[in-house]
């Protein structure tokens, strides 16, 4: 007995076989995986492409990019916080753009001139010791009665501290033109289109189409002309004779701003307060706007009144803005979708 197996006592050697005879293993290819050369089916994959050089320019560019706009956003809000305002040195002058429709609720990303946003930039204005004179770049259809109102008494009472010129773009009519008119001078365009001293009110009527689809409105009023303007009945003859006699007063209102800022009779005004537009080359013979050009030449006039010599300098303000609002400008949005805006339907049926 061999020492292996006195180690391990049950272990039994295995027979003995002879080595297989010649042609007895499988012929090339029999195994899966290898060809009929008996090399392998599968050839070696190559190395991995590096990248190239350009290619890693680009995007360590853009990787660049990215983190600079993330950090710029914290920048941004916090210059938004401090409300914008424009580091100058030297005497200058502020503009404050009038875009988009007059009204008492709403926000320039909205298209809305609100009281609030222009009595916070004439406010800035008004403070800052650089600006020697506002410059109001109007291009405005106008707005409902009492916002218009608003905005005009704030520009009267800036213009009594530092000098304002209107600049006239497309459009400054009906209470656009109110407020224009409360600035020492007006500057427009040959073919901008001013004036539109009117006053109207829209009161839709949707009775007819309520009927033929079957829908009932009962409306439950304590006050007998609670629901007036209601788009829900035909008005009564006494409540139109009631509108239009509010309509009067804000139409005489209108002639009186008119008049008080353009240094006009308010009998002149009244001819003119027809509702028609007229083109600026027809309203500087009307004596509703003083002089023809464009915004250039409302900048040099404003800096002549103002008295600043050389080139001024433009200050601008911006309003205040949340996050919301920066996310949605940089996508291309003014505004988050929201459904329709109930308060800017309502105010359809504002007199303006």
């Amino acid at each position: 007995m061999d020492d292996t197996q006195s180690r391990y006592p049950d272990a039994t050697p295995a027979p003995f076989q002879s080595p297989p005879a010649p042609g007895a293993y499988p012929p090339p290819g029999a195994y899966p995986g290898a060809s009929p050369s008996g090399s392998p089916a599968f050839p070696p994959q190559p190395e991995p492409r590096r990248m190239s050089r350009g290619a890693k320019w680009g995007l360590g560019i853009g990787i660049a990019l990215v983190v600079l706009t993330l950090l710029a956003c914290p920048v941004i809000l916090f210059v938004g916080a401090l409300g914008g305002e424009s580091v100058v040195m030297g005497d200058g002058i502020a503009v404050i753009h009038v875009e988009g429709v007059i009204a008492g609720t709403g926000s320039i990303y909205d298209g809305i001139v609100s009281p609030e946003y222009m009595l916070d930039q004439l406010d800035q204005a008004l403070a800052d010791p650089n600006v020697k004179a506002i410059l109001l770049r109007i291009d405005s259809p106008g707005g409902t009665v009492a916002a218009s109102q608003e905005i005009s008494l704030a520009v009267r009472r800036a213009a009594a501290e530092k000098p304002i010129v209107a600049s006239i773009g497309d459009i400054g009519a009906s209470g656009a033109y109110m407020v224009a008119s409360q600035c020492d001078e007006i500057v427009a365009s040959p073919g901008s289109t001013v004036g539109s001293i009117g006053v109207i009110m829209e009161v839709p009527n949707v009775a007819g189409l309520l009927d033929k689809l079957g829908v009932e409105f009962t409306v439950l009023t304590q006050g007998e002309h609670k629901d007036v303007g209601s788009p829900y009945r035909s008005m009564t003859a006494t409540e139109t004779v009631m509108l239009e006699g509010q309509m009067e007063i804000a139409y005489e209102q209108f002639i009186a701003d008119v008049a008080l800022g353009r240094g006009m009779d308010e009998a002149d005004v009244r001819e003119l307060a027809t509702g028609w537009a007229w083109l600026a080359a027809e309203a500087v013979d009307l004596g509703l706007v003083d002089t023809l050009g464009n915004y250039d030449d409302a900048v040099e006039r404003a800096a002549d009144l103002g008295g600043i010599e050389g080139t001024p300098a433009i200050i601008s303000y911006e309003p205040d803005f949340t996050f919301t609002d920066l996310v949605f400008s940089l996508i291309g949005l003014a505004t988050p979708l929201d459904g329709p805006d109930a308060e800017a339907i309502e105010r359809l049926g504002l007199p303006r």
